[in-house]
């Protein structure tokens, strides 16, 4: 079948398709895409610069978020011969949605809360859709700009909690691992005393799980909409990214603590941390792959019975 549009067609409808429009009007398509652009570029521009600030911090849970953008542009490309086939359709349910991003820019900025601003960004873009190109164009489009929740920063009086329960619980599975295995290790708040010389090891934040937990949500909502799996397998996909992540940095907070046993505390905070870092992602990414296929196998999107009928 041919991807290619036509744009003489009117939608089935009588009503226009996005490429009929597009040919028709090209010029005032344009300039109404620039004038949205700009207008959301000016409302969010510190929104903006906190955000991208944020992604570069040292210490930020969402270095990964530069790639959250062009993904969700990437899936808008990928559509594009849908969305210029759909008839244009501008909805009224876009004011009240565009109205809602915009109270929670201005109350965001009111009260100096940074993350009701980014959040705004979501109701905008959705409201402007609707207004611009109807209902089936913002359903088609849904995961495009839900993805871009996943690049938002929460605010640090949330995720340092979480942190500091993250890393008490991946450090609490590790030494309970370890003395399971007949290894001699105490844990004492962030610190673990491995062996009988009273060598320890310091458990910091970047080691607790956050980091590693932010985006494998991102990667398996990710994979979650591009698995040929069944609806309630695709949430099951969601769903186990976070024990996948939770997995993984307990193992790899074993294994320093072992290195640590076996060859110093020396050994263990050096070169082998870092590439341990480096390493849990991949076994991360490697685990979650492996539920997907195994859950496409088991539920595929499309059955042998609904192939038959």
């Amino acid at each position: 079948m041919s991807d290619a549009v036509d744009v003489n067609d009117d939608g089935g409808a009588g009503v226009p398709t996005l490429a009929a429009v597009w040919e028709r009007k090209r010029g005032f398509c344009i300039g109404v895409f620039v004038a949205a652009a700009l207008l959301v570029l000016v409302s969010f521009f510190r929104s903006f610069v906190d955000i991208v600030t944020n992604w570069n911090l040292p210490d930020s849970l969402y270095s990964h978020a530069l790639i959250i953008p062009p993904i969700s542009l990437f899936f808008v490309w990928r559509l594009r011969t849908r969305l210029l086939g759909m008839p244009v359709e501008p909805s009224l349910l876009g004011y009240p949605v565009l109205a809602l991003g915009c109270g929670m820019l201005l109350l965001g900025d009111f009260l100096g809360f940074m993350t009701i601003v980014h959040l705004a960004l979501l109701p905008v873009l959705t409201g402007l859709c609707l207004l611009f190109l109807g209902r089936k164009h913002t359903q088609t489009l849904w995961f495009s700009l839900a993805f871009l929740f996943f690049m938002i920063p929460m605010p640090y009086t949330l995720t340092s909690g979480l942190s500091f329960q993250s890393k008490m619980l991946a450090t609490e599975s590790a030494v309970a691992l370890g003395k399971t295995l007949t290894l001699h290790m105490v844990q004492d708040g962030s610190y673990v005393y491995i062996g009988d010389a009273g060598d320890r090891l310091l458990v910091g934040d970047v080691c607790g799980g956050m980091r590693s937990l932010v985006a494998l949500l991102a990667f398996g909502a990710l994979m979650a909409y591009v698995s040929k799996a069944r609806w309630w397998a695709k949430i099951l996909i969601l769903l186990v990214s976070p024990a996948i992540a939770i997995l993984a940095n307990v193992s790899r907070i074993f294994f320093l603590c072992v290195v640590g046993y076996v060859w110093g505390s020396d050994m263990a905070t050096g070169w082998v941390h870092d590439i341990s870092g480096i390493g849990i992602f991949a076994v991360a990414f490697a685990l979650l792959f492996s539920v997907e296929a195994a859950l496409r196998k088991f539920a595929p999107e499309h059955d042998v019975e609904s192939q038959d009928s």
